[in-house]
């Protein structure tokens, strides 16, 4: 073979720049796959992502309204409100039941609360429900480290506990033997020996106070002996709670869920707001009535039925709630577009592109149907 022959076989040509052309065009075709592929991998994460978590804190709210909605009105062994004393009484007006320790009234609420008008249920002065919401405020005795009365003497207005107990002056406390039941504020402050077994009921020793300490009824605020009980012994003696739920916004502007509760400081009984869970955007509420009285739900109505901005509906009908929770993504731009979402019987068009999701759980209280 000739040097000539040679050298023309092993000579580089070099690329046409239609070859070049065709080459960049499949590198672009190729690396708009990749992109793709990684935008709609990305998408789908941020989606599923954000849809764990609404799931997620649908399941905490839930799981918080239905531990306590479940336990409205439980009084211990007594079950009829009627045999119960509330000491805790309004001087001011005409010694009335502080509406927040009024257990003859266990279930209260707001039908689409209107900040105009307010509302009746008693609210931390910081709380500020969001507009067009519910509000469900339930009261009950917690049997979380309950006292058993060996002994009460109520003349000098001493219970005493078979077993240290940890309430603290001022706890707001019911007391209960299966035939009679009180609401009391606890006087003593608890220090060593018999005082940790001891729960005092006295008047003028702590904030609102009791009025009497007398546990008879009717509640007489008149003289400070009142109308005497004596609890039996085995009577249990329990924290009284009050919680509230409503929608409101969160230090970083987001919707969540909030529960007002009794607070201690320093011996006063107020109340104090607490965020439970992020992300929901409305609570709407429907109540289950038994008109047969057989201990069943015969149909779920607002409690505001006629829509004239006035509660219709009173505790003692109501055996089931239906609560209708609208969760919301907590990042912004999880959808395309602005959805569209069905939420309380109306077709609703978001003003964001937030994954949206409704969640709804019925709820038995277990006093009413027993």
């Amino acid at each position: 073979m000739s040097m000539k022959a040679f050298n023309k076989r092993n000579y580089q040509q070099g690329l046409s720049m239609i070859e070049l052309m065709v080459a960049m065009v499949i590198g672009l075709l190729l690396t708009a796959a990749v992109l793709q592929m990684f935008v709609g991998s990305k998408t789908t994460y941020s989606m599923q992502s954000a849809l764990a978590k609404m799931q997620e804190n649908a399941r905490f709210a839930v799981e918080f309204l239905a531990r306590d909605l479940r336990r409205a009105g439980y009084i211990g062994c007594t079950q009829d409100v009627e045999d119960l004393a509330i000491t805790l009484r309004d001087s001011t007006n005409g010694d009335s039941i502080y509406s927040q320790f009024d257990m003859t009234n266990p279930l209260s609420f707001e039908d689409n609360y209107n900040a105009t008008s307010g509302t009746s249920i008693p609210l931390p002065t910081s709380a500020s429900p969001t507009p067009g919401t519910d509000i469900v405020s339930v009261k009950f005795a917690d049997g979380e480290g309950s006292c058993t009365v060996d002994k009460h003497d109520a003349e000098s207005a001493t219970i005493h506990c078979y077993a240290n107990h940890d309430y603290q002056k001022g706890q707001v406390l019911l007391i209960s033997d299966c035939s009679h039941a009180a609401v009391f504020q606890q006087s003593n402050t608890v220090n060593t020996g018999s005082q940790t077994k001891q729960v005092n009921h006295n008047t003028g020793q702590a904030v609102p106070g009791n009025c009497t300490k007398g546990f008879g009824t009717p509640v007489t605020c008149a003289t400070t002996n009142g109308i005497a009980y004596t609890f039996k012994q085995g009577a249990t003696v329990q924290l009284f709670r009050n919680y509230t739920y409503y929608i409101d916004d969160n230090d970083f502007g987001s919707p969540a869920l909030y529960r007002s509760g009794i607070n201690l400081s320093s011996g006063t009984a107020g109340l104090q707001r607490q965020e439970l869970v992020e992300g929901v955007e409305n609570m709407q509420i429907t109540y289950g009535v038994d008109s047969d009285d057989d201990g069943d739900a015969d149909y779920y109505v607002a409690a505001d039925t006629d829509g004239n901005g006035t509660e219709d509906l009173t505790s003692s009908q109501i055996v089931a709630i239906r609560i209708s929770l609208l969760m919301r993504s907590i990042e912004n731009g999880i959808v395309d577009s602005a959805q569209t979402y069905s939420y309380n019987g109306a077709s609703v068009t978001a003003t964001d592109t937030r994954l949206r999701k409704v969640f709804t759980s019925t709820i038995t209280l277990r006093n009413r149907v027993l």
